[in-house]
């Protein structure tokens, strides 16, 4: 049994989002996918766990200066 391969635009269609996102996404390392030439491909079992968890696509910037003593 073979696992099913997608495009990033398959997979913006099946998580309801810009195929942006979905770029995004894989950038960020949230998306697992594989550089076939100039194109990506992505196993579906992936995008079904990328969209149970939210479907993260960015990764956010603290808010909290690591350099400031707190007390």
């Amino acid at each position: 049994m073979s696992e099913e391969l997608i495009s990033p635009t398959k997979a913006a269609e099946i998580a309801g989002c810009h195929d942006d996102t979905v770029r995004r996404a894989i950038e960020a390392g949230f998306l697992p996918a594989q550089r076939v030439g100039r194109n990506w491909i992505i196993k579906r079992k992936d995008v079904e766990t990328w969209i149970e968890a939210g479907r993260p696509n960015r990764r956010r910037k603290s808010s909290h200066n690591d350099d400031e003593d707190v007390e």
